[in-house]
C-alpha cells in the first residue's frame, strides 16, 4: 500500500499549491481520495487517469471536488480518443447532500455509489468502513484496509466527531487527519480541528504514523507541526509529492 499526498491546502490553494487530494495505491490499483483544486495536474504527473481504480470523496465542497468537474473531461475525452476503460470509473461519496452529490455523475464515464455513515464496502481491493465527522456538510471519514495494512483519512472534521474518530483509526498504520487551526492562536471554525486536537485523537487511537494536512496556507506550516508535536512526537506535515510507504 502507498499513499502520495498530491495536495494538502484548504480551503484554497497556496501560490502553487493545491488543496486536498491523495493517491492511494493498493490491490487492484490507484484510487483518488478527493480532487480538490490543482490537484488534477499533479495526478497527471503521476497516473494515467483512466487507469484510475476508483475515485473516492470524503464531502462536496470545492476545495475537496472542483477538480472533479474537469477530471470527468479527461475521461470523457479519453473515450472519444480511442482510449477509454474497458468500464465506466467507480465513484464513491456520500449520499447527502442529495443536490451535490447528484451533481457528480457525468454521463457515461462514471459508476457512482453513494454512501451513508457506517457503511462497509470494497473498493479496489481495500475493505474500507465510512463514518460521519463534524461538519457543516455531510461528510465521510474512511478506513481503507488491504493486506493487513491499513490508512485513515478524516476528511474535514470538527471535535464533535473525536470519538467515533479515534474509534475509526484505533491501531491504524497511518492516519491522514486535517489540521486546519491552530490552538494557541486561539482558532475556531465549525467542523474543524486544531494540529493539537489532531495529535490527541492521533494519540488516543494509538495510530503508528500521523500526517497532518488541509492546513491553512496563511500559517507557517513548521508552527502547525510544532503544536501537533507537542502532543504526538512523531507528528509529520503531508508534504506534497511525499510518498509513504505501507509494506
Amino acid at each position: 500500500m502507498r499513499l502520495t499526498i498530491l495536495g494538502r491546502d484548504g480551503p484554497y490553494p497556496a501560490p502553487g499549491g493545491a488543496c486536498s487530494g491523495y493517491l492511494l495505491e493498493g490491490p487492484q490499483g490507484p484510487v483518488l481520495l478527493d480532487c480538490g483544486p490543482g490537484v488534477l495536474a499533479r495526478l497527471r504527473q503521476r497516473v494515467d487517469v483512466p487507469q484510475l481504480a476508483a475515485v473516492f470523496y470524503s464531502h462536496y465542497h470545492p476545495d475537496h471536488c472542483s477538480d472533479h468537474f474537469v477530471l470527468r473531461y479527461v475521461l470523457d475525452i479519453a473515450r472519444y480518443l480511442g482510449c477509454q476503460r474497458p468500464e465506466p470509473l467507480p465513484l464513491y461519496g456520500p449520499a447527502r447532500p442529495a443536490d451535490l452529490a447528484g451533481r457528480m455523475p457525468y454521463k457515461d464515464v462514471f459508476t457512482p455509489h453513494f454512501l451513508d455513515p457506517g457503511e462497509s464496502v470494497a473498493i479496489a481491493g481495500f475493505d474500507v468502513e465510512v463514518r460521519a465527522t463534524d461538519h457543516p456538510i455531510p461528510c465521510l471519514a474512511s478506513s481503507w484496509s488491504a493486506g493487513g495494512r491499513r490508512v485513515v483519512y478524516s476528511g474535514d472534521t470538527g471535535p464533535g466527531a473525536a470519538a467515533e474518530l479515534v474509534q475509526l483509526a484505533r491501531g491504524a498504520d497511518l492516519l491522514l487527519i486535517e489540521a486546519s487551526l491552530l490552538a494557541r492562536r486561539g482558532d475556531r471554525a465549525p467542523g474543524h480541528l486544531t494540529a493539537r486536537q489532531a495529535a490527541e485523537i492521533a494519540r488516543e487511537a494509538g495510530v503508528r504514523q500521523l500526517l497532518l494536512t488541509h492546513l491553512l496556507p496563511e500559517y507557517d506550516p513548521q508552527e502547525v507541526l510544532a503544536e501537533a508535536q507537542e502532543v504526538f512526537p512523531a507528528a509529520r506535515l503531508a508534504e506534497p509529492g511525499a510518498t509513504v510507504e505501507l509494506p
